[in-house]
């Protein structure tokens, strides 16, 4: 408002600034519902919470489990190899022997 030092606002001015104000807090108290709306609430959150503790707590037990099923194939894989070798060398190891037991008994 320019008014001149002194002078009072008439009625009508004071009705239209109460009417801005008013307008004012209106959009403002719809700003605060909106932005209200989109919060969560304490126990939602907490749930959530709990939620996704559980799915990390379920994920690291399916790692947990991957894992030990990866180290029961390692022990595996390394029995089956010992016995691939043993079923290699064996024979040679037996015929070398055979034949230096045959050879000195002059078989």
């Amino acid at each position: 408002m320019s008014e001149p030092q002194g002078q009072d606002p008439t009625p009508w001015e004071l009705l239209r600034a109460m009417q801005q104000m008013r307008d004012d807090l209106r959009s403002d108290f719809a700003a605060l519902g909106a932005r209200l709306a989109e919060m969560v609430t304490k126990i939602q959150y907490e749930a959530d919470r709990r939620t996704d503790e559980l799915r990390i707590k379920a994920v690291e037990d399916d790692i947990a489990q991957i894992q030990r099923e990866r180290e029961a194939e390692r022990q595996d894989a390394r029995g089956v190899r010992r016995l691939a070798l043993t079923a290699l060398i064996a024979p040679v190891v037996v015929g070398v022997i055979v034949a230096a037991v045959t050879g000195k008994l002059g078989l």
